[in-house]
């Protein structure tokens, strides 16, 4: 019994260590998907519409003629554990492996219907990468060098200055919001067109390029679409066809429209900003049929982990990134009553997001 104890602790800590040393590592998955992104390794598999070897992908990439081929098998095998790419049986005679497209792949995918290469392309920007290095000191910082986020610590300024400032980042960022964008409401137009039911108008705050707007016009040509974003996103912003772009700051003032929408706004904020950003809403819609579409993830307990994780990791980074958060039901109701809206409305779940209706 006592050796069988012995053994069991034993195995314990090695089961420990293990999972340290993963945690500690994850930031080399994220560059070996970081790597396969700009190697467009999807693209050359899907162009050829079979699975192909790490001697086929050497040979279109191509890689340095005095590096072996059985490096990129490294690489892809790292990935298809991960579920980015999976591994095809050795066809009869076939001295090595063949490597396939999965649903995460497909994502990556530059002719893609769905291409999220943008979102992952701006978690390992400079910007973002340094911010994250910098947290422990952000958390240590003193009355005297403290600022309200950890990107102002290590940046010197929010990253949305920074943006105005950056053309390439700024392009980056709204190229990512607009690709996700493009996911979550294709999905959210087909599930839940009587959201819009009743509505002549709708003004999309911090809508970017316009990407959502165009997709609700296209889905419900009745409907007038506005954009309400920062100056320096609708000047670098190419014009949506029928979509109205206007330059504002959502804390002072929202165009009037029979509904507003906040897609991926409210977590980017504190609980004061967002109470103003709310009471500007409402001030923006009629008292009488008006209402805030609010898509925003409610944080709750999943089923499915890898929502779990994911909400999790993104909560830490909205404060990280502006010292925001990803909010539980709760929470947000107290935010719809601090902001004088009478009644809110879950309508549905869109992945690990939700949409939800706010009436004044």
């Amino acid at each position: 019994m006592e050796e069988k104890n012995v053994q069991k602790s034993i195995m314990d800590l090695q089961i420990a260590e293990a999972h340290l040393e993963t945690l500690s590592c994850c930031y080399m998955k994220s560059y070996s998907l970081k790597a396969a992104i700009e190697l467009r390794i999807a693209d050359i598999i899907n162009g050829h519409g079979q699975p192909l070897t790490a001697s086929q992908l050497a040979a279109e990439i191509p890689i340095n003629s005095s590096m072996d081929a059985s490096c990129l098998d490294h690489l892809m095998r790292l990935l298809v554990h991960d579920g980015v790419f999976v591994e095809e049986e050795k066809k009869t005679g076939a001295s090595e492996v063949s490597y396939g497209l999965t649903p995460v792949s497909r994502l990556l995918l530059t002719e893609g219907r769905y291409n999220l290469s943008a979102v992952a392309m701006l978690a390992f920007h400079p910007l973002i990468v340094s911010t994250w290095d910098n947290l422990a000191a952000w958390l240590q910082s003193g009355e005297g060098n403290w600022h309200r986020t950890a990107f102002e610590a290590k940046h010197g300024e929010p990253m949305w200055v920074k943006a105005s400032f950056d053309p390439k980042f700024n392009k980056l960022f709204n190229d990512a919001m607009s690709s996700r964008c493009k996911l979550s409401m294709g999905c959210m137009v087909e599930r839940c067109g009587e959201v819009f039911k009743g509505v002549s108008s709708l003004v999309d705050v911090g809508g970017g390029n316009g990407t959502v707007a165009a997709i609700i016009f296209n889905a419900f040509p009745h409907i007038k679409c506005m954009v309400l974003d920062l100056p320096h996103v609708v000047a670098a912003s190419s014009p949506q066809p029928d979509v109205v772009a206007i330059g504002g700051d959502m804390f002072e003032s929202v165009p009037p429209a029979d509904a507003v929408l906040l897609k991926g706004v409210m977590h980017d904020w504190d609980d004061e900003a967002c109470v103003k950003i709310l009471m500007r809403c409402k001030e923006a819609i009629p008292k009488l049929g008006g209402k805030v579409i609010i898509v925003e993830i409610v944080r709750k307990k999943w089923p499915q982990q890898v929502f779990n994780e994911l909400q999790l990791v993104l909560d830490l980074h909205m404060m990280v990134m502006n010292n925001g958060k990803e909010r539980n039901e709760e929470e947000w109701k107290k935010l719809f009553i601090d902001a004088g809206f009478s009644s809110y409305k879950i309508v549905t779940s869109l992945g690990i997001h939700s949409l939800i209706e706010v009436f004044p």
